[in-house]
């Protein structure tokens, strides 16, 4: 799908001020929450004119942890992947698929095969062309491959045959409802069949996107050139694009001061500095929710009665109140309540989930701890990671449940917890997904999240249901009984949708519609002349 032409392209240099002030990003939220408008960092404004021969410079908290989408273990990569790679589908800005590299699909002979058609005026930038085959090439890859992390992911897929060459089959083995879903992130992200051998591919991509890398430097930024031959001319507004890496919040806002950068997300508790500076802020589309993820395996978090009593301990609105500065959303599931996905039926008020005390401190006196329990929580070494872990243990410590805190390198965390099996607790921030079954699988048994397989056969068929089904509307009633019956498994918790301002200067230029993300797209986006 093409971007917006020239006289559409909006400029958000004339938006009242107002907007980035902390009540109006909080009168934005309410309003989402509402059901009315979506937290939207595009419209308004005067038009722009772009620069053809402009660099748009982002700012960002981490390199790619590689350029080899099977290999990519990392959801926040997609950022960099979808300047140098195609996808076989794409979200557009209001959360619907739609077409890219395929330009429309099906399911066929009763959902147990998805027939894409593919575009025939694609190249790769190694002069390889586009087809079938390079589809069929790359999940086979993707499925066989040692190592290749998007294997679970396509337990499904049965075999991929080559029908003509616009014309792909993906034959399978189980429901597979999610896969256009998929197709949209790493399992639809095509490399070139001719460089799927390459020892380099992990540093130099080879794809068909809008940019080409033109320098990496791990750690500082990675610099890309517009693709001379891309398929949508529309695609790459500026010549060049930019990616910095820069962990500290206050760096990241001073860039956008001293004009060294156009686009980046700050902490909440900056949305009124930024404001003051005279820069545009708005919250950031996010699917992002933080949660407390708890070791099953080991007392005292073996007893689901003390998993529950955690979560009726944490009064979620407190923590978005006096950590994040008003600026999200307490929820009890894993999606924001405007996802198409959202199960009404589990929010954060139910007395199933909520902030309550005294039903915390019954729950651990049923399962043997009437005097409270000692456990180690961890925490990862970010800054509102520690804000939260601040927050939570004095909650805690309310009803019993006393924290001793340790603090541990962000990028360690799972295999610390999961795979050695170290603390009893933590506080983490879940990443962007394509898919809700996608965030729930980590409760089906056999996965790295779940060494314990703390599980249910009734999560588990909710969970293969909700792959059931064509369309959302097919999966929707199993995708809400799939989310129903997490909760009583438990062994996590969420406690806020995450929505940090991004912040942007007068000469971002975006796509009508466009809202600024936590895990940003640059297509359609540029920079003014001048």
């Amino acid at each position: 799908m093409r971007t917006a032409p020239p006289s559409a392209q909006t400029r958000l240099r004339s938006r009242p001020r107002l907007l980035v002030s902390l009540l109006a990003v909080l009168a934005m939220l309410a309003l989402a929450a509402c059901g009315g408008g979506a937290r939207s960092g595009g419209g308004g404004g005067s038009t722009g004119e772009i620069d053809p021969n402009g660099t748009f410079r982002y700012v960002f908290v981490q390199n790619p942890s590689t350029f080899d989408p099977h290999k990519s273990a990392n959801p926040w990569d997609m950022i960099f992947f979808r300047l140098v790679y195609d996808q076989l589908i794409m979200e557009d800005e209001a959360g619907e698929l739609v077409p890219q590299l395929a330009t429309k699909w099906e399911f066929v002979d009763d959902n147990t095969a998805l027939v894409l058609s593919l575009r025939d005026d694609v190249t790769f930038i190694d002069g390889t062309k586009f087809d079938a085959s390079a589809v069929k090439a790359n999940l086979d890859r993707a499925i066989t491959m040692e190592g290749s992390t998007l294997k679970g992911a396509l337990a499904r897929v049965n075999d991929v045959q080559v029908v003509d060459p616009t014309t792909v089959r993906v034959n399978l083995k189980g429901p597979g409802g999610n896969l256009p879903a998929l197709f949209s992130g790493t399992a639809g992200t095509m490399i070139s069949p001719a460089a799927l051998a390459n020892p380099d591919l992990d540093q130099n991509p080879v794809g068909s996107g809008m940019a080409t890398l033109a320098e990496f430097i791990p750690g500082q930024v990675s610099r890309y050139d517009r693709n001379p031959n891309y398929w949508d001319p529309e695609a790459a507004k500026a010549a060049h694009y930019e990616i910095y890496v820069q962990t500290s919040a206050p760096t990241r806002m001073n860039m956008l001061q001293t004009g060294q950068a156009e686009l980046t997300y700050l902490d909440p508790s900056q949305a009124e500095q930024a404001a003051a500076a005279g820069l545009n802020s708005a919250p950031s589309k996010s699917l992002s929710i933080m949660s407390m993820y708890m070791n099953t395996g080991k007392p005292p978090f073996d007893d689901i009665r003390v998993r529950e009593a955690m979560e009726h301990a944490v009064d979620r609105q407190a923590i978005v109140d006096g950590v994040f500065f008003g600026i999200g959303q307490p929820v009890a599931q894993y999606m924001p309540p405007e996802y198409w996905a959202y199960d009404p039926a589990v929010t954060p008020d139910d007395p199933q989930y909520n902030y309550d005390p005294a039903k915390a401190r019954q729950l651990l006196a049923e399962a043997g701890y009437p005097n409270g329990v000692d456990f180690e929580m961890l925490v990862p070494s970010l800054d509102d990671h520690r804000a939260v872990a601040e927050a939570l243990v004095p909650m805690l410590a309310e009803v019993g449940l006393r924290a001793s805190t340790r603090v541990i390198e962000s990028p360690t965390t799972p295999t610390t917890f999961y795979a050695r099996q170290e603390g009893n607790a933590f506080p983490g921030m879940g990443a962007p997904f394509q898919d809700p079954t996608t965030v729930y699988q980590a409760s089906l048994p056999g996965q790295f999240a779940n060494p314990w397989n703390t599980t249910t056969p009734e999560f588990q068929q909710a969970w293969l249901d909700a792959l059931t089904g064509a369309t959302r509307e097919e999966r929707l009633p199993a995708m809400h009984r799939m989310i129903e019956e997490e909760k009583k498994i438990r062994k996590s918790f969420p406690l806020h949708a995450h929505f940090p301002p991004s912040a942007w200067t007068d000469k971002a230029v975006f796509p009508e519609g466009y809202q600024p993300a936590y895990a940003p797209t640059f297509r359609g986006v540029g920079v003014t002349a001048g």
